[in-house]
């Protein structure tokens, strides 16, 4: 009987991490190839493509939190407007992210310890300021939910964030 609860536990994280690798991988390919063709979407711009894959990555995290975080109707009410000015914060930092692997990568041959130097420290920046954010935030969120409900939404952020990080990092070649 000691066993159930951790077979249910087990069960839960199985499904967490399947949805959550899923989410992950559809991400990364759209992100990749965003970055690889001009014609992934058939929209006008660039502006636009960006547009429409930052909506499908929210919906679909938006799913995975669903599916996941059992929430009764009035903490579901209270908790979708701080999430997404959560979310909003978190596509600015991710912007800016994803601009510094671009210089990165577009730079690597020629790449100059200034410019190095200058790309780490924006980086370290810019993780200083996501770990700033989730503080800022964890009082919002465990005035709308409990402790323990906010600490697996932080854990859902966390795994789906190292599950881009890991697809980031395979791609993303060490400094000569």
């Amino acid at each position: 009987m000691a066993r159930f609860p951790r077979l249910i536990s087990e069960n839960v994280n199985h499904s967490l991490e399947v949805n959550m690798k899923k989410a992950a991988l559809v991400a990364f390919m759209v992100l990749l190839g965003l970055s690889l063709s001009p014609l992934v979407l058939f929209a006008q711009t660039q502006a636009d493509e960006e547009e429409v894959v930052k909506s499908l990555l929210q919906t679909g995290k938006k799913a995975i939190v669903v599916d996941n975080m059992g929430f009764t109707e009035s903490e579901s009410k209270a908790f979708w407007p701080v999430y997404d000015e959560f979310q909003q914060l978190k596509q600015k930092l991710n912007e800016r992210t994803i601009k510094v692997l671009t210089e990165y990568i577009d730079g690597y041959e020629t790449l100059t310890n200034e410019q190095a130097e200058a790309l780490l420290k924006e980086y370290v920046a810019i993780e200083k300021e996501r770990a700033d954010l989730k503080s800022v935030f964890l009082p919002k969120f465990t005035k709308i939910l409990p402790a323990k409900k906010v600490a697996r939404y932080y854990q859902i952020e966390n795994k789906l964030e190292a599950m881009v990080r890991y697809e980031f990092a395979k791609e993303v070649p060490l400094v000569k």
